[in-house]
């Protein structure tokens, strides 16, 4: 079922931006080895979840060092400001890893999932993202590198990436 949210966008519009960030995780996952197939589809499945009911803000993929030093990142930053903007390919993040590197996906909530009861926000997860964690990053990469490479859009829906590393 598609239900329009705005004018601008849809929900199919946030499918097709989401499946842009899909294809950049799993091939990270996938290339690195470093989550199995069943982590994968459990991850997409709950962001996907997320997405739709515009509950997400950001998401980071980092690749941290068996001393949890982020070596790697990847951000992708939700807009609904995205109507001007060409839609890019997903790609490109083929990360070399070491042993006892490990693969860390942070979400990040926008303001409408914070409106939400906490009755509300339990029972979305306990459907969507039940075993997930918490995180005490705050977002900041320090004295890494960044480049903003890639904007996937679908009408006025997107998610700029945003690569950090040394």
């Amino acid at each position: 079922m598609t239900g329009t949210f705005t004018d601008t966008f849809n929900r199919d519009d946030i499918r097709r931006v989401y499946a842009s960030f899909a294809a950049d995780y799993k091939i990270v996952a996938e290339w690195t080895g470093l989550h199995s197939s069943a982590i994968i589809d459990r991850a997409i499945a709950g962001i996907k979840a997320i997405a739709e009911e515009q509950y997400l803000k950001e998401v980071h993929l980092q690749l941290r060092s068996a001393a949890s030093v982020v070596r790697k990142a990847a951000v992708y930053r939700v807009t609904t400001n995205a109507s001007l903007w060409s839609a890019d390919k997903s790609g490109d993040l083929y990360w070399d890893h070491e042993d006892g590197d490990s693969l860390n996906v942070i979400v990040y909530y926008s303001a409408k999932w914070w409106e939400l009861t906490p009755a509300q926000r339990d029972a979305f997860s306990a459907k969507h993202t039940a075993g997930w964690g918490t995180t005490d990053f705050d977002g900041n990469y320090g004295g890494l590198i960044s480049i903003t490479d890639k904007r996937f859009a679908s009408r006025a829906y997107g998610m700029e990436r945003t690569r950090y590393g040394s």
